[in-house]
C-alpha cells in the first residue's frame, strides 16, 4: 500500500493499514426469522408506547441474538441471548427476556443440514424483588423481566454456574442464578473519569431509571453522560473466571471521540474495581458488537459500521491486547477477520459469489472461540428487520463457522465446553 492510500485509509477509519488475514467459511446454519417459542402474544406496542389494534405475533419470537456461550454439559449446544426485543424500551414491554438453548447442525464440506433446533429457554425474572425500580410485571409472583425493564446485550457463565449479564439501559451488570432468578440488585456503572468520585458518580444512559424519573425540563440538557444504546454490548470473563471485563458500546461524554471504556469487575468482591483502559474504534461512527476471551491478555471484539446489505463496508473482528496500552490508555489491537471477505471454496451458502461470502448485517453481535483456529459468529437480526439479504427480505439468524489463517493462543479452558 502506498503512503497516500495508507493516509487516506487512516483518515476514513477503514483500518486498511493492516493486512487482511484470510478467513474461510467451514460451516453455515440458519434459524429462520419467523421462529417462535411459547409465551404471550407480543409486538403490540409502537415506539412511543402506544398500543396497536392487536399483537402481530402470537407468541415470543426467537430472535435478536446478542450473545452466545457454550451450553454446559451438552455437546454441540449453545446458549444464545436475545436483546430487549423490538429495539427500544417503549415498544418492548411484552417481549420476555430469555436465554435460549439451541443445537445447530451446520452445513460443512463434509455434509450437514444447515439447520438450527431450539431446545429450551431460561426465563429471566425477579421473584425476590431485588430490582429497586418499577418493572412491567411488578405485581406478578414471578416478575418476569421484559424488554422495557432492561436491554440485555452480553452475558457470561461464572465458575459457579451463575449468569452475569450486561445491560444497556443503566448501564447495569445483572447477576442471575442458573435458573434465571435475579440474585442481587443491578450493579450500576461507576464513573472513573478524572475528577469524578466512582463511589457516587455514575455512567448513565438516558434510559437509566433515575434519569427517567427526573427528566429535564424542555430546553435543558439531559443528565445522561452516555448515549442511548451505549451500554454493555460486550462482556467477557477471564480464563480463571475471577474477573469480568465490561465494554461499553458508545463513548462517555468527555472522553475522546471513538473511545470505549473497558471496566474491570472483581467476582470475589462483586464490585467494579477500575477503568482498565479504552478500545479505540476505527471510525467514531462505528459500534462494537461483542467481546470474548482468548487468553488472560487477549480478547476478540466485533467492530462494525451502521450499514447493511450491499451498503455494508466495515464488519470486522479484532484482537485486543489488555497488556499493551499506549500513553492515552488505548489498547493495542490486531485485525483477525474481515466478515465481508470470507473465502467459501465449498459454496456452503446461497449468498456466496465467486467463492466469497459476505456477512453484511447491520448488527453482528456474537463471537465465540471454539478452538485455536475456529470462531463461531452470529448476527442479531433485529426481527422483523430487513436489508441484510434483500430490501424486503426478513433477516434470518445466521450462524457461521470461520477458519482462521493464524491460530489464536488460547488460555486454559478457552474454547472448551464446560
Amino acid at each position: 500500500m502506498n503512503k497516500t492510500l495508507a493516509l487516506l485509509a487512516m483518515a476514513l477509519g477503514l483500518g486498511l493499514t493492516q493486512s487482511v488475514p484470510r478467513t474461510e467459511l467451514v460451516g453455515y446454519a440458519v434459524l429462520p426469522a419467523d421462529t417462535f417459542a411459547p409465551g404471550p402474544a407480543s409486538g403490540q406496542f409502537n415506539a412511543d408506547g402506544s398500543k396497536k389494534a392487536s399483537p402481530p405475533y402470537p407468541s415470543q419470537p426467537v430472535q435478536g441474538f446478542s450473545a452466545i456461550q457454550f451450553a454446559p454439559g451438552t455437546r454441540g449446544a449453545y446458549w444464545v441471548m436475545p436483546d430487549n426485543g423490538y429495539g427500544a424500551k417503549y415498544n418492548s414491554p411484552d417481549y420476555l427476556l430469555r436465554i435460549y438453548q439451541i443445537t445447530p447442525d451446520p452445513k460443512t464440506p463434509q455434509g450437514g443440514s444447515g439447520t438450527v433446533r431450539v431446545d429450551s429457554f431460561i426465563q429471566l425474572r425477579d421473584p425476590d424483588k431485588k430490582i429497586p425500580f418499577f418493572i412491567v410485571n411488578e405485581f406478578t409472583p414471578e416478575r418476569n423481566l421484559t424488554g422495557f425493564d432492561f436491554d440485555i446485550e452480553s452475558f457470561v457463565i461464572a465458575q459457579d454456574g451463575t449468569l452475569w449479564i450486561g445491560d444497556e439501559f443503566g448501564p447495569f451488570l445483572l447477576h442471575f442464578d442458573a435458573s434465571g432468578k435475579l440474585l442481587e440488585p443491578p450493579y450500576p456503572t461507576p464513573d472513573f473519569a478524572p475528577g469524578k468520585d466512582p463511589a457516587k458518580d455514575l455512567v448513565r444512559s438516558p434510559q437509566h431509571p433515575a434519569l427517567l424519573a427526573a427528566s429535564p425540563q424542555p430546553g435543558q440538557m439531559s443528565l445522561a453522560n452516555l448515549p442511548s444504546s451505549g451500554g454493555y454490548e460486550g462482556l467477557a470473563i477471564n480464563p480463571g473466571k475471577t474477573k469480568l471485563y465490561a465494554l461499553l458500546e458508545k463513548t462517555v461524554a468527555g472522553d475522546p471521540a471513538g473511545s470505549l471504556r473497558i471496566h474491570e469487575f472483581d467476582l470475589a468482591s462483586q464490585r467494579f474495581t477500575r477503568l482498565l483502559g479504552y478500545y479505540r474504534l476505527e471510525a467514531p461512527t462505528n459500534s462494537i458488537g461483542d467481546f470474548t476471551v482468548v487468553n488472560d491478555n487477549e480478547y476478540l471484539v466485533i467492530e462494525r459500521d451502521q450499514a447493511t446489505g450491499e451498503a455494508a463496508q466495515f464488519k470486522r473482528i479484532y484482537k485486543v491486547d489488555l497488556s499493551r496500552k499506549d500513553a492515552q490508555g488505548f489498547f493495542a489491537k490486531e485485525l483477525v477477520a474481515d466478515l465481508l471477505n470470507i473465502a467459501d471454496p465449498a459454496n456452503l451458502t446461497p449468498y456466496t459469489k465467486g467463492g466469497v461470502f459476505r456477512f453484511p448485517f447491520v448488527t453482528i453481535e456474537d463471537v465465540l472461540v471454539l478452538d485455536a483456529r475456529t470462531l463461531l459468529v452470529l448476527n442479531d437480526n433485529n426481527y422483523p428487520g430487513t436489508g441484510g439479504r434483500g430490501q424486503n427480505v426478513k433477516d434470518d439468524n445466521e450462524m457461521i463457522w470461520l477458519r482462521l489463517d493464524k491460530p489464536l493462543a488460547l488460555g486454559p479452558g478457552v474454547g472448551t465446553p464446560r
